[in-house]
């Protein structure tokens, strides 16, 4: 089935449901073009249909504004990010689009948006990807229900998105090297044994401690030397690759020397040059993950895995636009320590097990 099919048939179950509901329509199968031609289709005047579109960060943003060039569609959008739902709560639209919904921070911003669900006649959740836990909560919260189920794994078999491989690889943290820890106050010690450390303080630590604690061993374990070392050990071995490589933090991805885009950049002309094949690698920072398509790329490095499941598939979504006989394949970094083998197991629930392979270097 070709791409617009899929896109109509998205389209016209948007339009039976009166734009009311929660849309699943899997990375790469045009979710904005698919909300915004039902909201033409089911206006009477451009020019007067007023459109709130709710949005995680920039990049969701743009490819709104992009869209509507593409489509020469011109409507009255108010833009707001999650944070600021909160300034338009009580004002009446003609349609509501959240965007990227699996993103809702369900303590303080969903519950802001279930009262512009109840305020408005025409809304729609939509995403790319839902893990199990995440939809129930945005059905329970907002009363809405699912009217669009077009998952990754519909795509890759209707032949609109490319299918994919995970390579998982496994390293130990070194104990034999010793690096310097610490801010104004340094240390020496290996990479096991300050992970030792910090796991022993959390076992010891309580509440806001324990939470503290918790995440300076996740941004210990994410920017390691051991990790860096095998990291940089795979762009060595893979010289004519042409990757994303997605890190934490920007002093972490200085250490490989490559082009770097994060939300400090003052401009696009990086994340330009790799789109446009000017450049064969770029490290992602909190930016270019999700909204963002790459021509021509099949293969995606992460480095800084956590427990969240969709955004490992905004991530892996990356690398899945169509090209005939292309497979793609997306590459893990984990240490072999418990706790973020557990933090791997949780990423990877929405991934079919067929699909994942592990290596231990």
């Amino acid at each position: 089935m070709k791409k617009n099919e899929i896109q109509r048939i998205i389209i016209d179950k948007i339009k039976k449901a009166l734009f009311r509901g929660i849309v699943l329509a899997s990375v790469r199968s045009g979710k904005t073009r698919q909300l915004l031609t039902a909201i033409r289709e089911m206006s009477d005047n451009d020019l007067d249909t007023t459109i709130l579109v709710g949005y995680p960060n920039t990049d969701i943003k743009n490819s709104w504004i992009d869209e509507c060039k593409k489509l020469d569609y011109n409507p009255n959008i108010t833009y707001s990010t999650f944070k600021s739902l909160h300034k338009v709560q009580d004002i009446k639209y003609d349609f509501v689009a959240i965007d990227e919904a699996h993103l809702i921070p369900p303590d303080n911003i969903l519950p802001i948006v279930s009262k512009i669900v109840k305020n408005n006649d025409k809304v729609i959740l939509a995403s790319g990807t839902y893990s199990e836990d995440t939809l129930l909560n945005l059905k329970f919260s907002t009363g809405l229900q699912q009217i669009v189920d077009y998952s990754t794994d519909d795509a890759i078999n209707d032949g609109i998105v490319n299918n994919f491989k995970v390579e998982v690889h496994l390293f130990k943290l070194d104990n034999t090297k010793s690096v310097q820890f610490g801010g104004a106050k340094k240390w020496y010690s290996t990479d096991y044994k300050e992970c030792q450390r910090m796991s022993k303080k959390i076992d010891n630590s309580f509440g806001q401690d324990k939470m503290m604690a918790a995440l300076f061993r996740m941004k210990m374990i994410n920017s390691c030397q051991s990790l860096i070392r095998v990291v940089k050990k795979w762009i060595e071995n893979n010289p004519d690759k042409r990757f994303i490589l997605f890190t934490g933090d920007e002093k972490v991805g200085m250490n490989y020397n490559i082009p770097m885009f994060n939300s400090k950049s003052k401009n696009n002309d990086v994340l330009k040059d790799f789109q446009e094949h000017r450049s064969n690698s770029l490290c992602l920072i909190k930016k270019g993950g999700t909204g963002v398509t790459y021509e021509g790329l099949d293969t995606i490095l992460i480095t800084d895995i956590n427990s969240n499941s969709e955004t490992l598939e905004q991530r892996c979504g990356r690398s899945l636009l169509f090209e005939e006989g292309k497979e793609s394949t997306v590459h893990i970094f984990c240490s072999l320590e418990e706790f973020q083998l557990r933090w791997l197991e949780n990423s990877l629930k929405s991934i079919n097990p067929n699909r994942i392979n592990y290596n231990y270097i």
